[in-house]
Formats: structure tokens, sequence, C-alpha cells
């Protein structure tokens, strides 16, 4: 079920019982960084305070507590990161990750609206240069490089472009590794009010329906060609249950093919099942 976003946020609580900055907020900043977390109290801190140790200074930072059993009030506190007054917290009962990511949506008041992973952590200059490009091309939707970390190790990711909406959602129905990673992901307020929020009918994958429904929409998103994300791989951030998750690709899939062409589906379902079970695989050496 998608969920639309308001153009504006009024001084009330919403049906999520949330309450929200009203008109007469000083400053609506340029970016809303958002945050969801749920039990990462110390990677929480680490990436809040890269937030905020970024140079470019007009931001907000929204974090939604999805029912953590340590509240994030506390942890933040005993971190000394909760006096920032560009922090706020929203707490709720465990709700699920696509409901957490809309209550934060709809709680944010920036301009352009910037995903974080719980786990991962912004370079000190991501705002500054997310800003740039976006003034620089006029775009609504920017998704980023990224470096990614396994212990000591670390390697730079770099995603490809595309001419075209099209070529792009085709890419990321078939490619084994996503075209894009969601956090770092920048987004334009009036695109998202166009679009909506994200379908919380998805218990997997609500980040890769948000994009598909976007590239189906015509929007083109920008590539940042500079790793502006810190992506800690772990344990805890390996998709369980890849099989299972079977299910939801292939409706995207049937939602989101680029043709309705007989035996298209059939064709993508099968590249994505190889994919999946291939990364499955991997995980069970691990």
């Amino acid at each position: 079920m998608r969920h639309p976003l308001p153009a504006s946020v009024q001084g009330e609580h919403d049906a999520d019982g949330v309450a929200h900055a009203g008109d007469d907020a000083a400053v609506v900043p340029t970016f809303s960084v958002c945050i969801v977390v749920r039990d990462r109290a110390e990677l929480l801190v680490d990436a809040v305070r890269s937030v905020l140790a970024n140079h470019h200074r007009d931001f907000e930072l929204v974090v939604v507590d999805d029912g953590s059993a340590v509240p994030v009030t506390r942890v933040l506190a005993e971190a000394g990161v909760s006096a920032d007054r560009r922090v706020r917290v929203l707490s709720l009962p465990p709700s699920g990750i696509a409901r957490a990511r809309n209550v934060a949506l709809r709680a944010a008041t920036g301009r352009y609206i910037t995903v974080l992973d719980s786990d991962d952590e912004l370079s000190a200059d991501a705002l500054g240069r997310l800003h740039d490009l976006l003034t620089a091309t006029g775009g609504g939707w920017v998704y980023v490089d990224y470096h990614e970390v396994r212990g000591d190790a670390s390697r730079r990711i770099r995603l490809p472009e595309y001419t075209s909406a099209r070529t792009m959602l085709l890419g990321v129905l078939t490619r084994p590794r996503l075209p894009f990673k969601h956090s770092g992901t920048t987004i334009d307020r009036r695109v998202l009010e166009r679009i909506g929020g994200y379908d919380e009918s998805f218990r997997l994958f609500e980040d890769v329906e948000l994009m598909l429904r976007a590239l189906r929409a015509g929007v083109h998103p920008r590539h940042l060609p500079h790793p502006v994300v810190r992506f800690r791989r772990h344990d805890g951030n390996i998709t369980r249950g890849r099989l299972g998750g079977l299910v939801f690709w292939f409706r995207l899939v049937d939602m989101y093919r680029p043709s309705r062409t007989p035996g298209v589906a059939l064709g993508i379902k099968a590249l994505r099942t190889l994919s999946e079970t291939g990364k499955w695989l991997v995980s069970l050496g691990r």
C-alpha cells in the first residue's frame, strides 16, 4: 500500500501519532537525512556522528526508532549527540521498514530527502557534493557510489550510469548487483509527492519498488560518481530468506517488466532466481 506525502507539514500529530514541526519552524533545511533503525545502537551512533560532521550544515536529521529494545533516545543521549537541535527522534512500536520510512518522510521538512541506513556513514563532503550536483543539473533524484567495508578491508563500488529511465529499469530488474544503493539516495520532495512514499505491502525490497515506480514514471536518476557512503558489510545486513524473498522479486517483475511480450517476465524471473540463489549459496559459506 503506497502512502502519499503531504506538500507541507502541519503542527499536529498524524495518524501514526508523530508530532511534526509546524509552519513556525525557523528554517526549512536543504536536506532532511532520514535514518530508520532497530537495535543497532553502536552503528547508529557512528551514522549520526557522520551526518553531524558534514561540512554542508544546512540539514536536519530525522531518526525513526522502529521498536528498538533500548530506546534510541537513550542511546543518542549517552553518546552525547542528542543535544544538537538538528537531530529529531521519532519512536514507533515495531512497524516494519516501509512504514517506518514513511513516518520519516512525513516528518521531514527539507527540500531534499537523503536516505541513510543505520549501519552506514556519510563522508564529510557528502551533502556538499550532493548539493553541487543537484544545483548544477536541476535533477530530482541522485544515487551515489560507495565504499564497501568488511573488517579492515575496503573497496569502492562504482555504479553504472544509464542513458534513460527505461534502460535503468531493466538494469534494476536483471543485474545480480543492484545498480543503485538506497543509502545515500537523495530525492527532491516534489518527486516523492508525485509518486508517493514506500509501498508498505513490501516486507522486503521496498527500496527497489520505490526506485522502479520512479523509473516507470519517467524519473531519470542522476549518478554521483563519488563514494560518499561508507557501507559496513556484516552478517546483520545480509538479506535473510533470499529464496523466500523471490516472492517479492517476482511481484516486482510482474508489476514493472518493461515489455508485455510473452516470455519476458519468465526470462527475468529466471535471471533473478539464479542471482538470488547464487547470493544465498555465498552467504552459506560465510
